[in-house]
């Protein structure tokens, strides 16, 4: 998979820069009887590395913790997963003191509120515990970095995509919840795409509400006013059930659609048919990056800084691709 093979050449790199400014070792076995080779990318067992999340249950956070698990195994630590099981900030907040109350050498976490979770990371931070945000950041908090997705960026991979589906002209529906930042980055980088390569396109903006139900409504009355529209980018996850929901009972088999996320609903209608292709997060490397970086942390394998932001990237995936996108 194109995730992971991007994990991997990357990681080749930072293991290069990490062993050339390493301040302590780790004496392993070498091939040779009686020799050992010097290494400080060799770990503790017992060396405990978690990540937190909200909304523990969905497919979405299992590729991010698939990635944390196959760092820490490249580095002989362990990783464990937990989270609030709903959206509930207070419960987020419990169960991070929980995982704090571990002593862990490092905390992933993706915040369900941008300012809630601040002095309880800086807590962490504060008894020498390495944290790093993933997906969704805590800014004003003292974590070390943010992995997530450059949005801007993804909506113009997604511009890049849909634009020649629909030979750069026409209404492309653009149906996302108005207000939430990392929708409205996305139709910023999308919009600005088309203005420099797709002139020709002009953009009927569609509020999905962050609800399927109201979505689905507001998109077919899109359909309804613009009967011709030639496609849809769905610009969230809420969106990407909902506009291909729309065009189908409007009995628009003719409208290109773009979705956004991996849900399995999403990838089923990629196999159908119905939608054309959707944007993957990459998942996966956020939560590779997430373990390497928290590792580096915790044993002072580096004097730089980590980056305070790494677009962990996207890909678009097509009926070529979909089935490895499916959560095993």
């Amino acid at each position: 998979m194109k995730k992971k093979l991007l994990a991997v050449l990357l990681f080749a790199i930072m293991v290069f820069s990490l062993v050339a400014c390493k301040k302590e070792v780790v004496d392993t076995p070498s091939d040779t009887p009686g020799d050992t080779v010097s290494t400080p990318l060799v770990g503790n067992k017992s060396d405990e590395y978690y990540m937190v999340s909200f909304l523990s249950g969905i497919d979405y956070w299992k590729t991010c913790f698939e990635g944390m698990e196959d760092a820490s195994k490249l580095y002989g630590v362990s990783a464990k997963y937990t989270g609030q099981t709903d959206a509930d900030v207070a419960g987020q907040v419990a169960v991070l003191e929980q995982v704090i109350a571990k002593q862990p050498k490092g905390i992933a976490i993706t915040c369900v509120n941008s300012t809630a979770l601040e002095d309880t990371i800086n807590s962490a931070i504060e008894q020498g515990i390495e944290v790093v945000t993933f997906d969704s950041d805590s800014p004003t908090s003292n974590r070390a970095a943010y992995l997530s997705t450059g949005n801007e960026q993804a909506g113009r991979n997604a511009a890049e995509f849909l634009a020649p589906l629909v030979n750069n002209q026409g209404k492309v529906a653009v149906l996302y919840t108005v207000g939430a930042e990392n929708s409205e980055s996305r139709v910023i980088g999308f919009k600005d795409w088309c203005a420099t390569n797709a002139p020709g396109i002009e953009f009927v903006d569609v509020n999905d509400a962050g609800d399927t139900t109201k979505a689905t409504d507001n998109m077919a009355a899109a359909l309804q006013s613009n009967d011709d529209i030639v496609g849809v980018f769905c610009v969230d996850g809420v969106a990407g059930t909902a506009g291909p929901t729309a065009v189908k009972e409007a009995g628009r088999d003719d409208i290109k659609i773009l979705a956004f996320d991996v849900d399995k609903t999403v990838l089923d209608m990629i196999k159908s048919g119905d939608v054309d292709a959707t944007v993957a997060q990459g998942q996966y490397n956020m939560g590779y990056w997430s373990m390497v970086m928290l590792y580096t942390k915790a044993n002072g394998l580096s004097n730089a800084n980590l980056p305070g932001f790494v677009d962990t990237g996207v890909t678009i995936v097509t009926k070529d691709t979909v089935d490895n996108y499916y959560v095993k």
